[in-house]
């Protein structure tokens, strides 16, 4: 687990020296597409802590028999992840659903939930 939050981390920085890269040396068409690689990065990392966070919730369903009311019941033992923040910063928003089914919510870009760009995961 240390090592794919890493490597999306790792990945996320040479995004961004690639676009430094690309602002210092002109090319608008090169500035979008950066920033369009930035933004599906950031989307990836959040879509990892999706996961993270699911099997964490996962994990507690199966040791307490049911699923927290909340993420702050849960606890996570990566560290090195952002683990309940999405890549913008905003804290992932959970809902339990029918038994032990729940939602992942983030806002995405916008950083408002209830927008077309909120990234959703069901599990």
């Amino acid at each position: 687990m240390k090592i794919k939050g890493f490597l999306v981390i790792l990945i996320m920085v040479v995004v961004i020296v690639y676009f430094l890269y690309m602002v210092k040396s002109g090319g608008q068409e090169n500035i979008k597409q950066s920033i369009n690689a930035f933004s599906r990065a950031k989307a990836k990392l959040t879509r990892t802590n999706m996961g993270i966070l699911q099997r964490a919730i996962t994990s507690y369903i199966a040791s307490h028999g049911q699923a927290p009311e909340g993420l702050d019941e849960v606890s996570l033992s990566y560290p090195i992840t952002t683990g309940k923040l999405d890549a913008w910063g905003k804290e992932i928003k959970y809902e339990g659903l029918l038994g032990d089914k729940f939602r992942l919510t983030s806002a995405g870009g916008d950083k408002q939930f209830n927008t077309e760009d909120d990234i959703i995961m069901e599990y």
